[in-house]
């Protein structure tokens, strides 16, 4: 009963966008090194959303199903790329940022 009220489109889109939230927010916490678990919290949940999206991209855009591309399609495949390129590049550059400041602060 609980599941028919449910609009599956309306919870994906409210739930990826509580996620990239959540992502951004990890990436200040670090940048301004207010948490010493925050790269872990982000490397967890970096490797479920892409999960996530990669399932969503197979499921969605298979080759054997025609579909009609929403508002929810074009920001998670906008997403997506944001994603892969923060993941490969923005990471790598804020982990050599905080190796190098802790070199520097410890004696």
């Amino acid at each position: 009963m609980f599941l028919k009220n449910i609009n599956i489109h309306k919870f994906q889109s409210e739930a990826f966008s509580f996620i990239l939230y959540l992502t951004w927010f990890l990436y200040f916490v670090i940048a301004f090194g207010l948490s010493a678990n925050a790269p872990q919290y982000l490397n967890d949940l970096q490797y479920y959303v892409k999960i996530y999206v990669s399932f969503f991209l197979i499921l969605r855009f298979n080759p054997f199903r025609r579909v009609k591309f929403t508002e929810l399609d074009g920001r998670i495949a906008f997403s997506s790329g944001i994603f892969l390129l923060a993941t490969t590049a923005v990471d790598k550059i804020l982990m050599n940022y905080l190796h190098s400041i802790k070199q520097h602060l410890v004696f």
